[in-house]
């Protein structure tokens, strides 16, 4: 639903992606999900939420029970929820089964850690130590250069 790997298709390959073969010539398709909201976990006075993506020749429109809204809206609603664009495993894709029970132990890890959602907390750990690194180089050069007036 919110992927991002068709984002970047022509519309050629977007339209070849829609439509392909004999028939009348299709200009969109598009995916929903509904929700049951009775719960108010989404922050939606309705007992039931439409999520509809439409994937057309040269772009894409989301609706939100049948209103249309940007995908940043889509993306933040979910987040609401519990949905957590940084761990996209609670639906998995065909073919990712067997392709986890048949990776190395090495990749297999990665991909749990994705699962349980501690990526999401490695990538900051990792932007935090970069940042880090630039400010001891900063204190360094200012040291350094102290130093030498004297």
């Amino acid at each position: 639903m919110l992927s991002d790997e068709f984002n970047h298709l022509r519309p050629e390959q977007r339209q070849a992606l829609l439509h392909e073969g004999t028939g009348p010539r299709v200009i969109s398709a598009y995916v929903e999900i509904i929700f049951d909201n009775t719960d108010n976990r989404l922050p939606i006075d309705k007992k039931e939420v439409s999520l509809r993506r439409v994937i057309g020749s040269k772009k894409d429109q989301y609706f939100l029970s049948k209103k249309m809204v940007t995908k940043a809206d889509v993306v933040n609603l979910l987040e609401s929820a519990g949905f957590s664009r940084s761990n996209p495993y609670y639906i998995v894709k065909q073919g990712k089964i067997n392709q986890m029970a048949t990776a190395p132990d090495s990749h297999r890890l990665k991909l749990l850690r994705e699962v349980a959602g501690t990526r999401v907390y490695d990538e900051r750990k990792a932007e935090s130590e970069t940042i880090m690194k630039g400010i001891f180089k900063l204190q360094f050069h200012f040291l350094d250069d102290t130093y030498h007036t004297f």
